[in-house]
Order: structure tokens, then C-alpha cells, then sequence
């Protein structure tokens, strides 16, 4: 549990991180903004990291990969409505915001945890 807990801690500083310098790239710059982006962070990726280790433990869906895309996908529908609500901006612009920034996080996730 110690393990999974230290690995949430790290991949969630590592998402906040990525998401919020591209957040800034997109314009997003108040402190408003930003923290909307972090707590919307802290609501999505302890979720999909709780998700993606209850199903490598009772091995739900053999096809972590595949499972990981599909949760990615969901995360950007959640956040993207998240931060339509909370920051009031053009649905389109936070849609994207919401695919570029899980994408990114997704990358730098997978090139640094491997």
C-alpha cells in the first residue's frame, strides 16, 4: 500500500506538473485558472491510478493498455467539463485543453515510469 501510495504522489506531482505548463501554453494564466487545473487534477488522477491498480490486482481486464486508453478517455470527458463549469471558457477551447493536457501527462508518464 506504502508502494501504491508513493507511485500516486509521484504521478500526480508528474500530471500537475506537465498539465499546468500546458495549461499556461493555452493561455490559462490566473491563479484562478491554475488552481482549477490542479484541483481538478486532484479529483481525476488518484481515481484512474486507484483504477488501473485494482484492476492489475484482480487482473479485471487483461488489456492494461487498452484499459488505460479507455480511462484516459473518460479522464478528458470529465476533466474537459470540469473545466467548461468551473472557468466558464468556450467548450471547444477546453476540450482541447482537457485532450492536449492528458495526452501530454500520458507521455511523460510512460516515458518516465517505464
Amino acid at each position: 500500500m506504502i508502494d501504491f501510495l508513493k507511485s500516486s504522489a509521484e504521478a500526480l506531482a508528474l500530471t500537475m506538473a506537465v498539465e499546468l505548463i500546458v495549461a499556461w501554453l493555452f493561455g490559462l494564466r490566473s491563479k484562478k485558472e491554475l488552481l482549477t487545473i490542479v484541483l481538478v487534477n486532484v479529483i481525476t488522477n488518484p481515481l484512474l491510478n486507484y483504477l488501473l491498480m485494482v484492476n492489475g490486482h484482480f487482473r479485471l481486464i487483461s488489456q492494461t493498455k487498452v484499459l488505460m486508453l479507455f480511462l484516459e478517455a473518460g479522464i478528458v470527458i470529465v476533466e474537459w467539463r470540469l473545466l467548461v463549469w468551473a472557468l466558464e471558457q468556450k467548450a471547444n477551447k477546453m476540450l482541447a485543453l482537457s485532450a492536449v493536457m492528458n495526452a501530454s501527462s500520458l507521455i511523460a508518464g510512460l516515458l518516465l515510469f517505464r
